[in-house]
């Protein structure tokens, strides 16, 4: 018998849905479509636990549960009434329920939450005693049209468990996996994080290099759902493991100029399990040199709004062009920065591949252009 079919939405970064699409087509999964900050394929419990076990860029993945039209109230309760519940939630399972309204009769989102609320709570019970495990629910309005949708990931998938420590204004774990992705690194060839901060870079091309799955070690919501299958969880695991390396045959360096840093770095490597596969080194970035032929340099300077200092921040991107100019000319080098100004402090030509929010400020990736 053929199995069940889900329509499935992985919820991404805006401007990384090409890449977030790349690694399903890895999975073998193909993707249905790349809608604005993320990415939709069909499929069933197994590639549901790929996706959120191996997808580097995920924030989260959501399956539907179901459409309907609702012009009003009662309407849009019994009809949400009727989608199968039972298949993703357990009876009196605790759930949080968040709706937007987009060009809708039923324009008060809070109202609608309650009567998306009041529907479930129905068809499963009401909740029981208060658990860590709570469900999230998604209804999005749009017009007449009401999606919902279940959670299947629980905590945001960027929270891969391993930052221990952190520096100021840390890159999420998934910006910086799909950065290194968007750069075409695959682990291929040398990587250079000149100012490693907290080390996400670094982590993050150790676990691509290693071939090493960030949902190996944390806990998924679809977990709590009635019909999870821990021998197919399992079984994933296991051929994950099978296909991880030990040894890389390219170096990954991290270097920053402040101790605290390096060894939060550490500290965050050898709770992610690839502290081994990593050269850290408490240096300035101008005594860097480079350790193969080509490779990847790049890095998350200060950005001077969070982290003062505003006035030495020329000087410093000056220091870091003439770095990646007379020492790297031949690495493919990249830069993340939030002011153009900063950047033409570099003396480098630049293109943008990609802006993003880190920390409230605008932040543009830029790579050199050659």
């Amino acid at each position: 018998m053929k199995q069940r079919q889900d329509r499935y939405f992985v919820v991404t970064l805006p401007g990384l849905e090409p890449v977030c699409a790349a690694e399903l087509r890895r999975l073998g999964i193909e993707p249905l479509g790349l809608p604005v900050g993320g990415v939709e394929f069909e499929g069933g419990l197994r590639e549901l636990y790929l996706a959120n076990l191996w997808l580097r860029t995920a924030t989260r993945i959501l399956v539907r549960v179901g459409e309907v039209h609702a012009r009003d109230f009662p309407g849009l309760y019994r009809k949400v009434l009727k989608l199968p519940w039972g298949r993703f939630l357990r009876s009196g399972a605790q759930c949080e329920v968040r709706a937007s309204c987009h060009g809708s009769r039923l324009s008060h989102s809070g109202r609608v939450a309650e009567t998306v609320g009041a529907a479930i709570e129905r068809a499963l019970g009401a909740p029981g005693a208060k658990s860590g495990d709570q469900a999230l629910v998604l209804a999005r309005l749009e017009g007449d049209r009401c999606l919902v949708s279940v959670d299947s990931s629980g905590a945001l998938l960027h929270r891969r468990g391993y930052r221990q420590q952190a520096v100021a204004a840390p890159l999420r774990e998934t910006t910086a996996a799909g950065i290194l992705q968007l750069l075409g690194w695959d682990g291929g060839k040398a990587l250079v994080d000149a100012m490693t901060g907290s080390g996400t870079f670094a982590i993050e091309a150790a676990l691509i290099a290693a071939n090493r799955p960030p949902g190996r070690h944390r806990r998924f919501a679809f977990m709590n759902w009635p019909r999870y299958r821990d021998g197919l969880w399992q079984s994933l695991l296991q051929d994950a493991d099978r296909r991880r390396r030990d040894t890389l045959p390219v170096a990954i360096r991290a270097v920053d100029l402040n101790p605290q840093a390096i060894d939060a770095a550490k500290t965050n490597a050898r709770q992610a399990g690839v502290a081994e596969l990593i050269d850290f080194s408490v240096q300035p970035m101008q005594q860097l040199q480079p350790p193969a032929a080509d490779g990847l340099i790049l890095c998350n300077p200060p950005y001077g709004e969070r982290l003062g200092q505003k006035e030495t921040l020329g000087t410093l991107y000056a220091e870091l062009g003439r770095l990646y100019r007379e020492r790297f000319s031949d690495w493919q080098a990249a830069l993340l920065c939030p002011r153009q100004s900063l950047a033409g402090a570099t003396g480098l030509a630049w293109r943008q591949c990609l802006q993003f929010s880190n920390g409230g400020l605008k932040i543009a990736l830029l790579q050199r252009k050659v």
